[in-house]
């Protein structure tokens, strides 16, 4: 049997002690709690593999939680196994649709828990590992396309990874590929044997509004002689253009009055919006003339449309290899129709174009089976626009608000942390109105 860290949440002590004391003798790290606000610490401090969780609290119920912890993106590897000694056939359904691993009625069996534990364990195990496994599949981090655009920008990667180490500025709309082009400049240096670390601004400004500047400086030690990358770079705090200024210049800066001495190459990812941020005061000019040194641009896709087959035969191959979907070849005149398509959303809308027609299709795909993704999506957009002057201001924002952030979920897969970004939002508060809005990060719709 695998051992493994299970958490034990039961409000009572005897049930608490007793399987908390049958797990230890098996050799598993166990930890416990009594109520639901104990829980929370106590999987925030340990990230338990599995967590046998009591449907009724004083506090807050077992439902709630196992919600709370299916959305937490710490918890994705952990498995939720119910517990409830007067429980309902509805009760035990409800949580096993909210991704409950299992449900076991009180009294407990001895028996049944260690098996029930032994599974959920093996279930964490084998997802860890294909994880793993899929990290070492051959990874395509170049550019890809045959077009001069594409071209140039493998060259450029390619160049600046021989012996440069300046800050790089990378400009673009988005879902054009910003973050793929930082992580082939990261992969093509010389500190490529070191970390690329990977933030969103409005994260570290967390840190600085938090005063949790151990966060901060864990992330900047972790990328020492490595590189950081910063999206919505516009967006960053004062004082962290101060920390980043002082690092660029120096290799070195102050923070909360202690000496940091660290080789770090910042990557910055940005809309293009750092002018206007300079000419409003909101960016430090001689930090901006520091990053622009280098510059880059991801083109929009609509710029190298000439590279979409090459473009849907990776993003095919990364589907079926990576997430098991089954294959589907694209026909000659359904790739034409997908060059002639504008492409608002640039690589990550043709991404989710291909993901979609993998899933809920079979055969080749043809051009009129394009042509009608393409006009749903566009008909999905219109609708979308379309405004109700019946409604109050409040409700037509909340209407808003639910509608944006189902698309984001969409077409993040249902991954919070990506949603809070794209959106500009911490988690903290993306958690929150979700709540309110009554959306399930893992099926939006």
């Amino acid at each position: 049997m695998k051992l493994g860290k299970i958490l034990v949440v039961d409000d009572e002590k005897d049930i608490r002690l007793l399987v908390e004391e049958i797990f230890a003798e098996e050799g598993h790290q166990v930890t416990s709690a009594a109520n639901g606000m104990q829980a929370k610490q106590q999987w925030r401090q340990t990230l338990p593999d599995v967590i046998f969780l009591d449907v009724w609290m004083p506090d807050i119920d077992g439902i709630t939680l196992l919600k709370e912890i299916k959305q937490d993106p710490t918890l994705e590897h952990c498995q939720v196994v119910m517990m409830s000694g007067h429980g309902t056939i509805e009760t035990a359904i409800e949580a096993t649709k909210l991704g409950a691993y299992d449900y076991l009625e009180k009294p407990l069996s001895l028996g049944k828990l260690l098996l029930t534990a032994e599974r959920a364990l093996e279930h964490v195990f084998l997802n860890q590992e294909n994880r793993q496994l899929k990290k070492h599949l051959p990874e395509q981090f170049m550019p890809i396309g045959k077009s001069k655009l594409v071209a140039q920008l493998r060259e450029t990667i390619e160049r600046l990874g021989e012996k440069f180490s300046m800050p790089i500025l990378i400009e673009g709309e988005h879902g054009s590929g910003k973050h793929h082009l930082a992580r082939a400049l990261h992969r093509a240096s010389q500190r490529n044997e070191s970390a690329l670390m990977e933030a969103n601004a409005l994260d570290l400004n967390h840190y600085i509004e938090q005063n949790d500047l151990s966060g901060l400086i864990k992330i900047l030690r972790d990328s020492d002689h490595g590189s950081l990358m910063i999206s919505q770079i516009e967006l960053i705090h004062p004082e962290l253009q101060r920390i980043l200024n002082d690092l660029i210049c120096q290799q070195q800066s102050y923070i909360n009055s202690e000496n940091y001495s660290l080789d770090i190459r910042l990557i910055a990812l940005t809309k293009g919006d750092l002018d206007e941020a300079v000419a409003r005061g909101d960016f430090r000019e001689d930090l901006y003339e520091r990053l622009k040194v280098m510059t880059m641009h991801t083109p929009a896709l609509r710029q190298h449309s000439e590279d979409i087959p090459e473009l849907v035969e990776y993003f095919v191959d990364q589907f079926v290899t990576r997430d098991g979907l089954s294959y589907r070849h694209f026909s000659v005149a359904a790739q034409n129709a997908l060059r002639q398509h504008a492409w608002p959303g640039n690589l990550k809308e043709l991404q989710n174009l291909i993901q979609r027609l993998l899933i809920l299709g079979d055969g080749e795909v043809s051009d009129e089976e394009i042509r009608q993704q393409l006009t749903q999506n566009q008909i999905h957009d219109t609708s979308e626009q379309q405004i109700d002057t019946s409604l109050s201001l409040k409700e037509a924002k909340e209407r808003f608000e639910a509608a944006y952030f189902r698309q984001l979920l969409i077409e993040t897969g249902g991954n919070v942390s990506e949603t809070a970004k794209r959106s500009g939002i911490d988690r903290t508060n993306l958690y929150r109105k979700l709540k309110n809005l009554d959306i399930d990060p893992k099926n939006p719709l």
